[in-house]
């Protein structure tokens, strides 16, 4: 890809896939043969070799604005014992890109695109018309990541029907500002399965990532397999209708909302009233009047927490005030689904990395107890989003399912 990726450390935003997680990568395909196969932004081409071990007689395309790439990719196929490759330097999300390949040729495509935003340019509604996908062009060209772009234009050179597998960022799969992606996605063609893979996989980063693994074919509304890897290997999959899919399609979500979960409740379903707190991080330390913040969970008693306030002025918009009764939780915070509690006593300010919760007198110890049960620690986290400090959305916890204690 060009220069014009924002992304610190590697100037192209790239983070390079473990053997073994290519390994596991190529086992998600369905097609046990395939005739020519498509490395789009190929790297050092983990990918790539991954492929040629297990479709030996395909021919690969390599793509990559990476000078260097092809070297590297070349001795790895050659311990794949793997001759039948070609390698382009090319701007990857060239509009022309298709005219430099040959046209529409691939019966298989793997990818793992950069963790980057890019600049809009003129040629990427061309790219995205002629991947069937032009009702992205409506979005703010900020929700157009280099993912999207990067399967759209694998779409315009894969032959119908053709299998396709991208490594994608955790907000493609979870995040409620790309639910109009999911949902173009799986209206544009057949998603089959979705794994979610462990933190760390690749070099240089603790991002979440998924595979995405479907076929160039319109969606019809079929349900989606989405399971995760672990030591154990690939998880059984739970299989999630369509319309559920366009809400998230991240595994560790559903894992909490099923089995024993399914006789719990949620807050939504009891009445609960989140307020998110008022002050920046700037404002909290200028502030002269107690502020709680996540760092202010720090007493032994979950359910008898006393805040150092009184005669605090009353909530409004811009100053949320939290009093006994309230339970509060971290929003932003590595550790967030630890940091839970009951106010018995006092009143405090509270920053915008706090949630305050205020549900009916009788459910309260339920919701608590069930937050801090294995379950709902499960269910916190498998809720949250986020590399490092994890964050955890208002309308998730919402729907979030509580087992009943």
């Amino acid at each position: 890809m060009r220069q014009d990726l924002e992304l610190r450390g590697d100037p192209l935003g790239r983070f390079y896939t473990d053997p073994a997680i290519g390994q596991v990568f190529v086992s998600l395909f369905d097609r046990r043969q395939a005739n020519s196969i498509l490395d789009l932004g190929s790297g050092g081409g983990s990918l790539t070799v991954a492929a040629a071990r297990r479709w030996t007689d395909a021919r690969i395309q390599t793509v990559d604005v990476d000078l260097g790439a092809e070297e590297h990719i070349r001795t790895g196929m050659a311990s794949a014992g793997h001759v039948h490759h070609d390698h382009l330097v090319a701007d990857v999300l060239d509009e022309n890109l298709p005219e430099m390949i040959g046209g529409p040729r691939f019966d298989l495509a793997v990818c793992n695109p950069p963790y980057a935003r890019i600049k809009w340019r003129d040629g990427f509604s061309r790219i995205l018309a002629e991947a069937g996908m032009e009702g992205l062009q409506t979005l703010p060209t900020p929700a157009l990541s280099s993912d999207i772009m990067f399967i759209a234009q694998i779409l315009r050179l894969a032959e119908p029907g053709a299998e396709v597998g991208v490594i994608v960022p955790d907000g493609l799969v979870s995040a409620r500002r790309h639910r109009a992606v999911r949902q173009a996605l799986l209206e544009r063609v057949r998603v089959m399965r979705v794994v979610q893979l462990p933190r760390r996989s690749f070099r240089g980063t603790e991002a979440q990532a998924h595979v995405i693994v479907f076929r160039n074919e319109r969606g019809r509304g079929e349900p989606v397999e989405i399971s995760r890897l672990d030591a154990d290997g690939v998880s059984s999959p739970i299989v999630v209708g369509n319309e559920d899919a366009r809400i998230r399609m991240n595994h560790g979500y559903y894992q909490s909302v099923t089995g024993t979960l399914r006789k719990g409740f949620s807050l939504r379903g009891i009445g609960a009233e989140i307020t998110r707190g008022s002050l920046s991080s700037a404002q909290a330390r200028a502030c002269r009047e107690p502020v709680f913040h996540t760092s202010s969970f720090n007493q032994p008693s979950t359910f008898d927490y006393r805040l150092n306030g009184a005669g605090v002025a009353s909530d409004r918009p811009g100053r949320r005030i939290a009093g006994p009764g309230d339970i509060l939780l971290a929003r932003v915070d590595r550790n967030l689904h630890r940091k839970i509690c009951v106010v018995s006593q006092g009143q405090a300010i509270l920053s915008d990395c706090i949630y305050r919760i205020r549900v009916p007198a009788n459910w309260r110890d339920a919701v608590v107890r069930g937050f801090l049960s294995d379950a709902g620690q499960a269910a916190l986290i498998g809720a949250t989003r986020g590399v490092g400090a994890r964050m955890l959305s208002k309308e998730d916890l919402l729907a979030l399912e509580i087992e009943t204690p």
